[in-house]
């Protein structure tokens, strides 16, 4: 795994001192829009010996096994702090100062989060709550709330241009909110929280959000424009507009592809890339969930409702014109007279023409 630019160094090191930074049978996948928070580590062989500890980093590694492990080794420094058999869904919170080392000698597939003491610390400020000086878990044993929210995240490296940067925050900050209420054993009360955000705040929020439909813009600088703490601001907009940011997003798309399958004939492909959608898949799935209907079942029943009405309404002058200029024509044409006849049915006078 070669670094790239604004990858923290932990991630080099730990693929280093875990012998997969140029294994052919291991593979090392990093979350760029997530600012390299959290990759997915694997190996279809294990791993030669006890990986290293790493020197020099502060924070903590989560990893949840998205595969069972047979048998491992965990140490801390020179002591054995845990063996045997990790389900699926096992968890491990690794302080770095602990100097970890494990022995793998059975496949694996891990999800690794790499959570810094600076955003436990903020979690922590934001409710008023005092600092996290430890997360601790037991090695290996269960945790729901990580493994769903885990499972998300490894869904969206799988399919990273399906995936906004603004739900990942929210993912994120979620987890960190968690790991220091259950975790670092920090009380959290609800915070005394009443109004939404002012017309002000408002204004900045929807014109950063409609400016970046695709959801590349973090949750922090929507925020920091409010001059609001991540929390705050999440929650904040939340009471104004009773639903999250991400939510608000995916509708914000909907409405402009219905604007724009309404107003122009662009097919959908087109339309998807121009309100932040991945691809039409992603348009298709979102635009069902909020309408109800496909875009292209929308699409067609507003354009047929929309033509029946231009074609109904020319028919009847149309009609007369024509029967007037081609009576005109034939009486010019054939010097015929009219005669009169008085219809029986209803008293009313008819022209007719003999030759």
């Amino acid at each position: 795994m070669d670094r790239a630019p604004g990858v923290p160094t932990v991630w080099d090191q730990l693929a280093e001192t875990m012998y997969l930074k140029d294994s052919p049978t291991a593979e090392v996948r990093l979350s760029e829009l997530a600012s390299f928070s959290f990759g997915r580590f694997k190996s279809s062989k294990g791993l030669p010996e006890i990986a290293r500890p790493i020197a020099g980093e502060r924070g903590y590694i989560v990893a949840l096994q998205l595969k069972a492990i047979p048998f491992i080794e965990q140490f801390f420094g020179n002591k054995k702090v845990s063996s045997g058999f990790y389900p699926i869904g096992g968890v491990s919170a690794i302080d770095l100062r602990e100097e970890p080392a494990v022995l793998l000698p059975n496949p694996f597939e891990a999800m690794v989060l790499y959570v810094t003491q600076a955003a436990l610390d903020e979690v922590a400020y934001e409710h008023q709550a005092s600092r996290v000086e430890q997360l601790v878990w037991p090695l290996g044993h269960l945790d729901p709330v990580v493994y769903h929210l885990g499972k998300t995240l490894n869904s969206t490296l799988e399919q990273p241009r399906h995936t906004s940067k603004t739900f990942l925050d929210h993912v994120l900050h979620a987890l960190n909110c968690h790991f220091v209420c259950s975790y670092g054993c920090v009380r959290i009360s609800a915070p005394q929280f009443r109004g939404g955000l002012s017309s002000l705040q408002m204004r900045r929020a929807t014109e950063l959000l409609e400016a970046n439909l695709d959801g590349n813009i973090a949750l922090r600088d929507v925020a920091e424009a409010c001059e609001l703490s991540v929390s705050h601001f999440a929650r904040a907009f939340k009471t104004t507009f009773r639903k999250p940011p991400y939510r608000w997003l995916i509708e914000r798309r909907v409405d402009r592809a219905r604007d724009l399958m309404t107003n122009t004939r662009l097919p959908l492909a087109d339309i998807a890339a121009q309100c932040g959608f991945a691809d039409q898949s992603a348009l298709t799935r979102s635009f069902k969930q909020i309408r109800g209907v496909s875009p292209g079942h929308w699409r067609r029943r507003t354009t047929r409702g929309r033509s029946g009405l231009v074609r109904s309404k020319p028919g009847p002058t149309a009609r007369s014109f024509l029967q007037h200029f081609t009576t005109r024509i034939l009486r010019a044409s054939l010097h015929l007279r009219p005669a009169k006849m008085i219809s029986a049915k209803n008293d009313s006078q008819v022209n007719l023409y003999f030759p």
